[in-house]
């Protein structure tokens, strides 16, 4: 039987497909995304099947409403949180977004789940050390686990 996850996996796999992260396909990203949240024992269904879609509306010209109408509102709101919004550069962008973040129940601990997968496989440690002070305070008041930050923490540090 598919479930909620499933589904959010094929779209996201079929929205991605032209996609790289590095040497792999975008779907890597995506399922290490869902890893870390696993591995911090998020078990929550509409959560997993965000950190499939996390980058759907950002990347692949998604719309939010079609996210909403198959997924959810709940699945949908945590997609808008994460997803950057418009700004004229990436400091704007990022400050429009982690307010987005802290409104939205579960979307720290989505946002940190994607923070330490692109940590834990990507070279962009340096942008992201230098973004992590302020990042970090958006986790926090996002709700984002305690654990979640340690290990953040000792990847940036």
């Amino acid at each position: 039987m598919e479930t909620v996850i499933d589904r959010a996996r094929e779209l996201a796999i079929a929205r991605h497909a032209d996609q790289r992260y590095g040497p792999h396909p975008y779907e890597y990203h995506l399922a290490a995304v869902e890893s870390v949240l696993r591995r911090y024992h998020v078990r929550d269904a509409e959560l997993l099947s965000a950190a499939w879609l996390h980058d759907v509306v950002e990347d692949c010209g998604t719309g939010i409403g079609e996210i909403e109408m198959r997924f959810g509102e709940r699945v949908a709101s945590l997609v808008w949180a994460v997803t950057d919004s418009p700004g004229p550069n990436r400091r704007a962008r990022k400050a429009a977004t982690h307010l987005k973040i802290r409104c939205t129940p579960g979307a720290a601990v989505l946002k940190a789940a994607d923070r330490i997968a692109n940590c834990e496989e990507s070279g962009k440690l340096g942008m992201y050390r230098r973004e992590h002070p302020e990042f970090r305070r958006v986790l926090v008041a996002g709700g984002a686990p305690a654990v979640m930050l340690g290990h953040l923490d000792a990847l940036l540090t």
